[in-house]
């Protein structure tokens, strides 16, 4: 063996030492076979090397949150590649990986083996995923009070900079009980998630619709909205009735309505207000919303 291939079988070899104190490091050749594994890689993934030793990388690879494609051809096409990764263990758990794949690269350009670095985000990844639930209603997956009330601070402080009103809308359907008792509760449970999808046909809604429990939803429009317009597009869409399997059923939709500033400068207190209108813009069952402390009325 030359001096130079020995000068740097040494040089990588002590910068495996150093990259394996902070990652989890694996080796692999240019077809994807495992040839060397740290501790810290094993010890996750519950293996010993001589059970991988050899074996496609790719088999520990869920292939439903990877495409191993591209991560392939980047890779042997010479380039870096990072991004997320999800692996099972030995056991059949997943862990996800904040991952890099770098191509070694022989003086000659040709790639003498793939070094791939690894940090295990599994507890962080799962921590977003039940925060991102705690903030959805469980049926329609609708951004739920939680998520409100955050969204309501947010734009209060975005209105103050720009010295604007938004509104707050608190929608409730029209005899949602009846929907219950006539049809059971699994209908009415589809005519709640029926309404979320169709009330996102409205693209002013993104990011503005929530649904805080029962039949109860919530509409934040700031000063770019146009309140009678989105109200009569709004109770538009319940011009159509619901085909719930077997079951079509005709429904509409009480709306109160709070501002901020007029009403409150609370996030609370405004949904609360909005909510005193809409039993007011309830009597009648019928489309219609209520403007709160006014008389103001539109049938549709």
């Amino acid at each position: 063996m030359s001096d130079s291939l020995i000068d740097e079988k040494t040089n990588l070899e002590a910068l495996f030492k150093v990259l394996d104190k902070t990652f989890m490091t694996v080796r692999l050749s240019c077809d994807g076979k495992i040839i060397d594994a740290n501790l810290s890689f094993l010890d996750l993934f519950q293996y010993k090397l001589d059970e991988l030793y050899k074996e496609s990388y790719w088999r520990l690879v869920n292939s439903s949150y990877a495409d191993i494609q591209e991560i392939w051809t980047t890779v042997i096409g010479g380039e870096q590649w990072i991004g997320e990764s999800c692996l099972i263990t030995k056991n059949g758990d997943m862990k996800w990986l904040e991952s890099t794949f770098i191509p070694v690269l022989q003086k000659d350009g040709e790639i003498l083996h793939i070094l791939s670095l690894h940090l295990d985000k599994t507890d962080q990844k799962y921590a977003e995923k039940w925060k991102r639930l705690a903030c959805r209603n469980e049926l329609t997956k609708l951004p739920n009070r939680r998520a409100l009330i955050s969204s309501i601070d947010t734009l209060i402080c975005q209105t103050d900079q720009n010295d604007m009103e938004f509104a707050v809308l608190f929608m409730d359907i029209n005899q949602f009980k009846s929907v219950n008792d006539n049809y059971g509760h699994h209908i009415g449970d589809l005519l709640l998630i029926e309404v979320g999808k169709r009330m996102l046909q409205l693209l002013f809604l993104d990011g503005r619709l929530f649904h805080i429990g029962g039949d109860e939803f919530i509409i934040l429009l700031d000063h770019n909205s146009n309140l009678e317009n989105a109200l009569k597009s709004i109770f538009a869409l319940f011009d159509d009735g619901f085909k719930l399997d077997t079951h079509f059923l005709q429904v509409s939709v009480s709306i109160g309505i709070s501002q901020y500033p007029n009403h409150s400068t609370n996030a609370q207190q405004l949904v609360n207000l909005a909510d005193q209108a809409m039993y007011e813009a309830k009597a009648t069952s019928r489309n219609e919303y209520r403007l709160y402390g006014t008389t103001t009325v539109l049938e549709n």
